[in-house]
């Protein structure tokens, strides 16, 4: 291989912002490479497969209710199974579903009657839905935003329904139990449950990018591939080669993305752990609902049984479970497992005593801050530079439909400007 290489594009990263990007790139028959440091594509979304069992790295979902996810993915080829549309809450010692009637008539009376909150606090909930469901996504965007919790206060949520309800499902989704970012992530989290599902892919979450990855040219991707310097028109790699660009694309996570391009890192992470165990018992429940920690006590925020909403996360006869801590006091602790084995004993009982641990996966830069004030995902970020441009969470939103919009957003603007010079 020669010392230096040419491209029309170089895209750094090969997570999905950066596949979107390259498929656009690979559409308009523009000349193109991807930089990935890793061995295989996803960037923050990976899958090991351990024992038959599928772990994702984090526990994650694909939201069907984004309206134009259909036009970055193929939805049908992912096979996807979905979770019920509701919640089991831990409060006062015991579980209450609070359910969709119109996909779960049966939890009808648990739904209206839970001492979770009140009436009125379900009625707000109810009138916040249809409010955000009737216009545009895109709208949300263009109003005021503030702290969740200011904005949750302001609604007149009561405090014991923000705390039970509001709290461990903000922070599952967004990972912020502080309830401190914007009020937009909220009302497009509430519009995304209240349109759609949230699912899995029967190969675990990296068959996302794994898909979008099929439709571009294997050669056109370098994995392995470490990224030393960028330059305008010029990417230094770490193996000493130097590649020529007339355009770069950094598709990273927003920290690397900052190293690479010598700016300050504007915000904070927030970090998770993740522990999966498996177990050949079943939850107390008909439904494999998604449970929420609403006693704010103890590490758990919220456990997930993947495998039996869809059965490839497992071998059969058994049961994956995913539980979710966000305090970072904790991530580090030895003792992790055995606070979380503890607190879901007092959950569950007994049975908790034969579930074997398969890995804890701590995550550091799970997701950024999202505080106001935030970004317009709808807009085009102004280039880093003549030469560069940012694309994912950067100038946008985290998420998986945020990071699709933007690697494909920023590819278009890549082939208008190469076509019109």
């Amino acid at each position: 291989m020669n010392d230096q290489e040419h491209f029309d594009c170089v895209i750094v990263g090969a997570g999905v912002a950066g596949l979107a990007c390259a498929k656009v790139l690979h559409e308009n028959k523009i000349n193109f490479t991807v930089l990935e440091k890793d061995s295989s594509p996803g960037g923050r979304i990976k899958t090991d497969l351990v024992d038959d069992f599928q772990l994702d790295h984090g526990f994650q979902v694909l939201q069907t209710g984004y309206s134009d996810i259909s036009k970055y993915l193929d939805l049908d080829s992912l096979d996807l199974a979905s979770f019920p549309a509701g919640v089991g809450v831990r409060y006062n010692g015991r579980f209450h579903i609070v359910a969709d009637p119109r996909h779960h008539v049966q939890y009808l009376y648990s739904t209206v009657a839970s001492s979770i909150g009140t009436l009125g606090d379900r009625i707000r909930l109810f009138r916040l839905a249809l409010s955000v469901c009737r216009r545009p996504m895109e709208d949300i965007f263009n109003q005021p935003e503030e702290k969740t919790i200011d904005f949750l206060k302001l609604k007149g949520f009561s405090e014991r329904f923000i705390q039970s309800f509001f709290t461990p499902f903000f922070a599952g989704a967004c990972l912020d139990r502080c309830m401190t970012s914007s009020s937009r992530v909220l009302k497009y989290l509430i519009r995304l449950f209240a349109l759609g599902d949230a699912a899995l892919p029967a190969g675990g979450m990296v068959a996302i990018p794994q898909q979008l990855a099929s439709v571009i040219p294997q050669k056109s991707v370098q994995y392995n591939t470490r990224v030393a310097e960028l330059r305008n028109g010029r990417v230094s790699l770490a193996d000493g080669r130097i590649i020529r660009t007339k355009k770069i694309v950094v598709a990273t996570h927003q920290p690397d993305l900052c190293d690479l391009l010598q700016i300050k890192k504007p915000k904070t992470s927030v970090s998770e752990a993740c522990l999966y165990f498996s177990s050949e018992w079943l939850p107390p429940f008909n439904n494999p609902f998604l449970l929420l920690n609403g006693e704010n006590q103890g590490p758990i925020n919220n456990i997930a049984f993947p495998s039996m909403v869809s059965p490839h996360y497992a071998p059969v006869g058994k049961t994956l479970i995913a539980i979710v801590v966000l305090d970072e006091a904790l991530l580090n602790r030895d003792d992790l497992e055995d606070l979380v084995r503890i607190q879901c004993a007092e959950w569950f009982g007994a049975a908790v005593d034969d579930w074997e641990h398969i890995k804890t996966y701590r995550i550091y830069h799970a997701l950024p801050d999202q505080s106001p004030p935030t970004e317009n995902p709808y807009l085009m970020p102004e280039p880093v530079s003549e030469g560069i441009m940012a694309c994912g969470e950067h100038k946008s939103l985290p998420g998986l439909q945020w990071a699709l919009m933007s690697g494909a957003t920023a590819g278009k603007g890549i082939v208008k400007d190469l076509t019109a010079s």
